[in-house]
């Protein structure tokens, strides 16, 4: 007899929950049938592989060591799927992307609207996220690919370069920097900045610039929204570095005040990140040649 792999995978995930109840949910089963799925695997194996804390499983250590080959037994099945998911007709399919909040908003409309135009019958999903979240994401196939702000990335992730997008130094009308024509790096020294979560690709590039220019930045806040940010530097709190086009209607009204650098524009490099080592689903690929061949036009 050889392991049952659908007895495996309820314990992976019981494993992983550590919950029984938890685990059937995940698996869209009944909690006794997990309970006697775990025990048949347990009397296959002769030994106990949990132990109950309260509410909560505890793996022994048996149950240590079978985990971690579980681990990696449906790393490699989720990789599988992934690769063979693409074999279907692009008349139908699904493509699952990440991107930035501000991405989001301002790139993945007309890109994602190019893409269903010429393939329909592709399901796209828009998932949002830091910059690292993603690359983490597509690294992990919880992506099928990404796009993102230029980061560190992780080993497993391929980066393809895209356009560069330019974001800006904003003020309220009322700061003494807005009254100036042109601002240092330099002259950003001591002033509150409120800058974007770990991880975004904007803080990764702000923090560069002004390590760069030698500017030691007095972080005041740091936020992951972005309306947020906006709001508390219209207050007159702070500055910020935000991507233009996120500022654009309260520039208009009057609200917000983009600086100029007198160093020049502040250009943050955008990459498309796909899982590397993998062949690429055809929706994957697809979209990938796409915005790429979109790229080469501009």
């Amino acid at each position: 007899m050889q392991v049952n792999l659908n007895h495996l995978r309820i314990f992976y995930y019981a494993a992983r929950e550590k919950n029984l109840t938890k685990a059937a949910e995940a698996l869209f089963v009944t909690q006794p049938a997990v309970t006697m799925q775990i025990k048949t695997l347990e009397q296959y194996l002769g030994v106990p592989l949990f132990r109950k804390r309260g509410k909560f499983l505890e793996l022994t250590d048996a149950g240590n060591v079978l985990f971690k080959y579980a681990e990696k037994i449906f790393t490699v099945v989720e990789e599988m799927e992934h690769a063979l998911k693409g074999f279907a007709s692009l008349a139908q399919g699904s493509l699952v992307i990440g991107t930035t909040r501000s991405f989001a908003r301002n790139l993945m409309p007309g890109l994602i609207s190019r893409y269903q135009e010429k393939f329909p019958g592709i399901k796209v999903s828009l998932e949002v996220g830091s910059s690292s979240e993603i690359a983490e994401g597509v690294a992990n196939f919880k992506y099928d690919l990404g796009l993102i702000g230029k980061i560190p990335l992780p080993v497993r992730v391929k980066a393809f370069p895209f356009t560069p997008e330019e974001f800006c130094v904003v003020a309220s009308p009322d700061h003494r920097l807005a009254k100036k024509e042109r601002v240092s790096w330099r002259e950003l020294q001591n002033e509150p900045i409120i800058i974007r979560e770990p991880g975004s690709g904007s803080r990764h590039l702000m923090l560069s610039f002004l390590e760069t220019h030698g500017v030691k930045p007095s972080v005041l806040i740091e936020a992951g929204s972005v309306e947020f940010i906006k709001e508390y530097v219209i207050k007159g709190r702070g500055i910020s570095f935000l991507h233009k086009p996120e500022v654009q209607l309260e520039a208009k009204m009057g609200l917000l005040k983009s600086i100029q650098i007198a160093e020049g524009p502040i250009l943050l490099e955008t990459i498309i990140v796909v899982p590397d080592g993998v062949t690429l689903s055809i929706p994957s690929r697809a979209f990938l040649d796409q915005v790429l061949a979109l790229q080469e036009i501009s």
